[in-house]
């Protein structure tokens, strides 16, 4: 399985230190942890968009966390705006569980991407 690179893990640990999320023009950003399965902490990313004060989730993209080994997995992907939702893995109390390898692959560089582009984003204060 794909994980995040070192850069974008590293960005996705300060963005969840954040405690507002992030504005970026015209979109903001949201990170947090929202559960636990296993050894996994899962992590939501967020993009959010408004659009004729509608307020789209484009995309979200969750993340296991690997708790032991301090791995970052992409394995769920979400876009209101398109209206598509794509699981590609299933976390477990001990695994991560992949239904679609080459999914789960693409998911994990566009999730690279997104987290590198929202480093080099002008925040908005």
């Amino acid at each position: 399985m794909r994980t995040l690179n070192e850069r974008a893990a590293e960005i996705l640990c300060n963005l969840l230190k954040e405690p507002k999320p992030r504005l970026l023009n015209p979109r903001s950003v949201q990170t947090k942890v929202t559960g636990r399965i296993g050894k996994f902490n899962i992590v939501s990313f967020v993009w959010h968009i408004e659009i004729k004060g509608v307020r789209y989730r484009d995309p979200e993209i969750i993340i296991g966390h690997d708790t032991r080994k301090q791995l970052f997995i992409p394995y769920h992907y979400m876009n209101d705006f398109f209206g598509v939702e794509q699981c590609y893995a299933q976390p477990t109390a001990d695994d991560m569980i992949l239904h679609d390898e080459f999914g789960q692959y693409n998911l994990a560089s566009l999730t690279n991407r997104l987290l590198l582009q929202t480093a080099s984003k002008q925040v908005i204060r």
